[in-house]
């Protein structure tokens, strides 16, 4: 289920809906979740299977990249998986882990960064309130989705995922706007701050 002006994303990659109610449209999940991974790999993501984010790269008072391991290293007995992770090193790093807001709470296990817990569900509210509150965090971290419920305090969302399409979308402007040097949002929440 999307919410309008989300359609337009669906448009836009030739992803098949129907208007269900005015404003709101649905389309067959597993035909909107392949399309939206194959224009992002026509796009040049590149996905890593079985891995997992385990920190962040921290210098200068930003993050700099991600710190991953393989998903079997933590599973599997400490003896026989002894496998360092890996750093991958970025300009922006883009935390769309969900309301675990799993780049967002390595910071504030380190009191970098102050974190508020999702709300309630609220779905219009939520989908509203995610798509303005996507953008950079924190120096170099841009949030997206569900974690910024997580960081901001905000409703959980539910059952539409207009607000996903659309703070993606947004998160993706924001990243290209960083690394040409220009961020559309300036204010960097620290730990001296409180989410409301």
């Amino acid at each position: 289920t999307f919410r309008a002006p989300a359609q337009n994303v669906l448009d836009e990659l030739g992803i098949p809906y129907k208007e269900v109610d005015e404003g709101l449209f649905t389309a067959l999940g597993p035909n909107a979740c392949s399309k939206l991974i194959s224009a992002a790999c026509d796009a040049g993501i590149k996905i890593l299977n079985m891995t997992k984010f385990d920190d962040v790269v921290y210098r200068n008072k930003r993050v700099e990249g991600a710190v991953i391991n393989w998903t079997p290293v933590s599973a599997l007995p400490r003896q026989i998986t002894c496998v360092d992770p890996i750093s991958l090193e970025s300009k922006v790093v883009i935390d769309a882990t969900g309301h675990d807001a799993c780049v967002c709470k390595s910071l504030e296990r380190r009191n970098i960064l102050k974190l508020a817990e999702f709300g309630p569900m609220d779905v219009e509210t939520s989908e509203d309130l995610v798509v303005e509150k996507t953008g950079e965090i924190h120096p170099g971290l841009i949030i997206t989705g569900m974690a910024v419920s997580t960081a901001y305090g905000i409703p959980r969302m539910g059952p539409t995922f207009g607000g996903m399409l659309v703070s993606g979308r947004r998160a993706a402007q924001e990243a290209v706007k960083m690394l040409s040097g220009e961020s559309m949002n300036k204010s960097h929440r620290v730990k001296e701050e409180v989410a409301v």
